[in-house]
């Protein structure tokens, strides 16, 4: 689980916050590209979570999110019948949170750009993408019984 880790989730934190990186140095709400109607790139920052929700709480969000994401490390790598694709979904889900809880720790908020223009939507990021994306494809899993390994034993045990 760990090299998958690596593999999954310190790309899509490097890419994360080098994204992150050159959006801090815009103009926060000059939109720096459109594809008119559809979407636009254009810099905000989130103290909140999702949908601005308690927002300004930093270090509560911050202290709730490395407890998550800890919890998720540990869980995975003691579950040795998760499926591939289970663990890269994890993997994403873990790079997004750290992607994000980087965010919170060194700006005291969320560095957001994706400003959808079809509907009203709040600004994201690509780690929200990864967050919401690995949370997808682990409820499809789940409900499809594919989250973990069968051994074809009735009772679920290992022999």
């Amino acid at each position: 689980m760990m090299k998958r880790l690596i593999c999954i989730g310190v790309p899509v934190i490097a890419a994360d916050q080098a994204i992150k990186a050159v959006i801090r140095r815009q103009t926060p709400g000059q939109m720096i590209f459109e594809i008119p109607g559809v979407v636009a790139i254009t810099p905000s920052f989130n103290t909140g979570a999702a949908f601005s929700l308690l927002s300004g709480s930093v270090v509560l969000l911050a202290a709730i999110s490395a407890a998550l994401l800890l919890a998720l490390v540990i869980y995975a790598s003691r579950n040795m019948r998760l499926t591939q694709a289970a663990q890269a979904a994890l993997c994403c889900l873990v790079g997004g949170g750290v992607g994000n809880l980087i965010d919170r720790i060194a700006y005291a908020g969320v560095t957001d750009y994706i400003r959808l223009l079809l509907f009203d939507f709040p600004v994201f990021n690509l780690a929200d993408m990864a967050i919401t994306g690995s949370i997808a494809v682990l409820l499809i899993l789940l409900l499809t019984g594919r989250l973990e390994e069968t051994t074809g034993e009735k009772d679920g045990s290992d022999h």
